[in-house]
């Protein structure tokens, strides 16, 4: 029998899910902390409740996609929670990318009430989740990750179960680090060569053909950074937040990560800048004050 879902956070990456798993059939009972999109989801057929408690009195399946920490404790665990709502026999899922210390806990709470939790943070930005094409990066039980596939299927393309509950998260944040770290150091060459008289548009064609090129290369220097357009896909401040989450888990298991730490740095003057609500490619905007160079002329100095 298909599961009645819960859905908790529609941001700019929950509502476009959401309406994914509508789309597939699915019976949908959504909180949201601003009345638009759940009105939203309302006229395609999901039900809105008034707390994520509210929420998982009615469903099978919880999901919630927030943006930290405190915010996933605060919908799962806290006064009016989800998981004061669940039955036992009931799944939690979080697709929130956080540190798996923190889902962790959280299932460890959840057991004593016979509730499953599984982390199942994704990759893809936004258009992925509104292609229905995200990455999903499962960990929990075998057993309950099989029972939470036709979801995840709805929402996403790549679709893969790591581990126990939190190595989704490591996985994920492992990822972001790596792609954080690329997009600072592209900022630095990209400013590099064209205070050293090198046109912006010449370094990305040739950089674009040769060893230097990815998938980040390719989809945020020529739309974003030569553009100077920076319509966040995935905000400056999250990847912040990704690249401090691989910075803790790093101290805890003594493993050194002088590289991350230093594009961390990035990120954090991005923010000092205000530009942290921007797209994650307007990392290269710290790195040109402190050249005091441009690649392109910027609106906003």
């Amino acid at each position: 029998m298909t599961p009645k879902i819960g859905f908790i956070g529609l941001g700019a990456m929950g509502l476009p899910m959401a309406k994914n798993l509508i789309k597939a059939g699915f019976d949908l009972t959504v909180y949201a902390r601003r009345p638009e999109p759940a009105a939203e989801v309302r006229a395609l057929g999901a039900r809105s409740a008034d707390s994520p408690r509210a929420v998982a009195e009615q469903v099978e399946v919880v999901i919630t996609i927030v943006t930290a920490d405190p915010d996933v404790r605060a919908v799962i665990l806290g006064e009016g929670g989800a998981l004061a709502g669940m039955k036992a026999g009931g799944i939690i899922v979080d697709m929130s990318t956080i540190s798996p210390m923190t889902i962790q806990e959280i299932a460890r709470i959840a057991e004593a009430k016979g509730v499953e939790v599984m982390d199942a943070p994704v990759s893809g930005g936004d258009t992925g989740a509104k292609a229905g094409t995200l990455t999903i990066i499962a960990g929990g039980k075998k057993g309950t990750f099989e029972r939470c596939r036709p979801i995840f299927e709805a929402m996403g393309k790549n679709i893969f179960h790591v581990g126990g509950v939190g190595v989704g998260q490591v996985v994920k944040i492992a990822n972001q680090v790596i792609g954080g770290t690329i997009l600072a150091v592209v900022s630095e060459a990209l400013v590099m060569g064209v205070k050293a008289g090198a046109d912006p548009e010449a370094l990305r064609q040739v950089i674009g053909v040769s060893s230097g090129n990815s998938n980040l290369f390719q989809a945020r220097v020529g739309d974003f950074m030569l553009k100077d357009q920076f319509q966040p896909g995935f905000m400056l401040d999250l990847m912040k937040k990704d690249i401090g989450l691989a910075l803790e888990i790093g101290k805890t298991l003594s493993v050194p990560m002088p590289v991350g730490a230093a594009a961390y740095q990035h990120y954090a003057a991005g923010t000092s800048m205000g530009v942290g609500r921007e797209d994650f490619s307007a990392v290269c905007k710290a790195v040109e004050k402190m050249a005091g160079a441009q690649m392109v002329p910027r609106k906003n100095k």
